[in-house]
Order: C-alpha cells, then sequence, then structure tokens
C-alpha cells in the first residue's frame, strides 16, 4: 500500500570496511534504493550504525564511546547527506534513547514528527544518542533493538536489516563450509536462536542472535522481517520489491489489531526484568484476564512500580508486556509469605499479549 512505512537498518561493518573508512558505494545505494520507493509514494525510515566505530577511527581506538560517537555522527551523517543531495533527496537526522519511548508523552510526538516528515517525503535517519546514554540503563542496547521499536511504534509492514552475511544460516558459515542459508522462518523460537552464536559483531554491538531478538519481537505483532546482506549492490532493492533474497521471517499476526497504547507498552518496555508464570495464567492472560499474584512462579531481576515489565512462561518464552502494580522486591515477599489471593499485579487494561 502507498502509505506502508518500512524501517531498514545499516550495521556498521556493512558501511564501514575493515579499514574504517564509509563504503561511499553502499551508502549511494542505500539512499538511491530508498529514493525510489519515497518517489512512488513510500515512506521509509533508515537506521544506521557505525558512529562510535567512526569516531574511534579518527580519534584512536581507545577514545570512550561517548567522545567518539560524539565525533563519529558528524562523518556518519556526512555521508549520508553527501549522497543524498546528488539526487535531491532530502533527509532528517534523529538521535534517540530509551526515554523518548518509555514517556508516552515523548512517545506520541515521536510518532507525530516521524509521520510529518513521511508525509513530505523526507527520509529519516536514525541512530542511537550513544555520546549521551552508551553503556547506561537509558541506552536501548543496540540498532538492532532500535529498529524493531520504530517498527513496532511506527505500524510499519516490514523490517529490512542490512547485514554483512547473506542471511541466517544452519550454522555458522565463517567455520562450516556446508552451511545452509535458511530462507524462510516461521516461528523464532528457542531452537533457532541455538543457530546463533551470542558473540557481537567485530565493530558493533549487534550480531545474529540480536538480530533474531528483533525478529521475534516484530513478527509477534504483524512485521515481515528480513535480514540480507548489504554489500551487494541491488541487495536492498530486490527487498523492498518483495523478491525472495536472505532470510525472510514471516509475522504471526495482524498487524491492524494492535491498539497504540498497546504499542507503546511493547515498545516502551523499561525493565530487564521478567516475571515467569505458570501454564494456567498464560491461558488466562490470553483470555484478556489481568495478572494475579498466585500464578506467578518466580520474579527475575529488579524493576520499580509502574515500570514496564516483561511476562515469560516456564520456558521463558516471551507471553506479554504490561505495566506492574508492585516493584520486584514486594512480589518476592508476597511469593515468600504465600498471600497471593486475588492481588493483582497487572490490570488487563495495562497488558499487551505477544
Amino acid at each position: 500500500m502507498k502509505n506502508d512505512i518500512t524501517i531498514v537498518k545499516v550495521g556498521s561493518n556493512t558501511i564501514i570496511d575493515e579499514n574504517g573508512n564509509i563504503r561511499l558505494e553502499i551508502v549511494r545505494d542505500i539512499v538511491t534504493s530508498l529514493q525510489d520507493v519515497i518517489k512512488n509514494g513510500g515512506r521509509v525510515v533508515l537506521v544506521t550504525s557505525g558512529a562510535v566505530r567512526l569516531g574511534r577511527v579518527a580519534l584512536g581506538k581507545d577514545t570512550p564511546a561517548t567522545v567518539a560517537a560524539s565525533v563519529g555522527q558528524t562523518h556518519l551523517f556526512a555521508a549520508y547527506y553527501q549522497e543524498a543531495e546528488k539526487i535531491n533527496l532530502k533527509l532528517a537526522e534523529f538521535l534517540l534513547t530509551r526515554p523518548y519511548i518509555v514517556t508516552r508523552e515523548y512517545f506520541l510526538k515521536l510518532q507525530e514528527t516521524f509521520n510529518s516528515l513521511l508525509d513530505q517525503g523526507i527520509l529519516p535517519i536514525v541512530n542511537e544518542n550513544d555520546a549521551l546514554v552508551v553503556h547506561t540503563d537509558w541506552s536501548l542496547g543496540d540498532n538492532d533493538s532500535l529498529s524493531a521499536i520504530l517498527a513496532i511504534s511506527l505500524k510499519a509492514k516490514r523490517l529490512i536489516i542490512l547485514s554483512h552475511i547473506d542471511g541466517l544460516f544452519d550454522s555458522d558459515p565463517s567455520k562450516d563450509s556446508n552451511a545452509k542459508l535458511i530462507k524462510t522462518v516461521q516461528d523464532v523460537n528457542n531452537e533457532l536462536m541455538k543457530h546463533c552464536s551470542p558473540d557481537i559483531s567485530a565493530g558493533g554491538r549487534g550480531g545474529m542472535l540480536s538480530k533474531l531478538k528483533a525478529a521475534r519481537l516484530v513478527t509477534a505483532v504483524g512485521i515481515k522481517t528480513q535480514i540480507i546482506s548489504g554489500l551487494t549492490a541491488g541487495n536492498l532493492t530486490k527487498a523492498l520489491n518483495n523478491e525472495e533474497i536472505g532470510t525472510t521471517f514471516l509475522p504471526r499476526k495482524s498487524n491492524e489489531s494492535i491498539s497504540n497504547r498497546e504499542r507503546w507498552l511493547l515498545a516502551a518496555k523499561n525493565s530487564a526484568g521478567s516475571i515467569e508464570i505458570d501454564a494456567g495464567a498464560v491461558a488466562a492472560l490470553k483470555n484478556g484476564k489481568s495478572l494475579l499474584a498466585v500464578g506467578v512462579k518466580n520474579v527475575n531481576g529488579q524493576f520499580n512500580k509502574k515500570e514496564i515489565v516483561e511476562i515469560v512462561d516456564a520456558e521463558h518464552q516471551g507471553i506479554a508486556f504490561g505495566i506492574v502494580d508492585y516493584s520486584s522486591s514486594e512480589i518476592e515477599e508476597m511469593l515468600s509469605t504465600k498471600n497471593l489471593k486475588d492481588i493483582q499485579l497487572m490490570h488487563t487494561d495495562n497488558l499487551m499479549i505477544i
């Protein structure tokens, strides 16, 4: 459809070579491909990594990430601007952090601003504001997570992740010459994620495991996801034209059934903690019930009252996100005293089932 939004995320190793130089031919291919979509009435947001690495090339490899990001971001955006100006493509720059998602007022303003830019045929280029939040609780962690959050927040139809490899393989292609590309994935489950190493990619903060977590989150709410190689010119255009390339993760739910408040709940999860519940509680939540303390098995990590916390099952698979009415320490005290009857931990209006 004409107004469908596509989120494109590009990693550090895709646009920066092993010598620390920006691959201008890749930048050129990206902006040209995205301009074609915009000219045809499409709406696109680009999430880009690379600022910290470029800053360390300029200042030295031991430069703190905050300082490197401040300097590197100017080089990174300049490269996109240089290529976009040649084809008369208008750009907007965004440096985001978790508070812009967690605070509902900012979340709504973010939606309003992005949609206004997209309506005018402007390409927003987004990165996390590492100069302020890298290695803090206000960081989103990596740009795979940021791209997933934006996809949910902006009601995108698809997320395309440009990597330095061709997609998801059934084993590590750098170590196994017989590794085969997995072309289609219907369910990003724990078994599938075992194909990935938890190691981050050299020069970046993500990796295939991070990309799979992003795909699991967005496909659960109806957003198609593709991981493709961004090192081959024309691949992005093929993905934008819905050609079979790389690994495609199929959406598991209709995007239309999710309210804007539910989008905020899912995008704004602001605690690393989680609440593990039993099978009976899982069934109750799926039937529209509130979360009661009697169904809780464990509390993982720490969180405060009114934070947005993930709810997981016995296999630690995500079931829902919601605004919790008690802190982790208060819930643990309830569990220790066994005084759980009818105590509501999350109201159904503050829950997003995935």
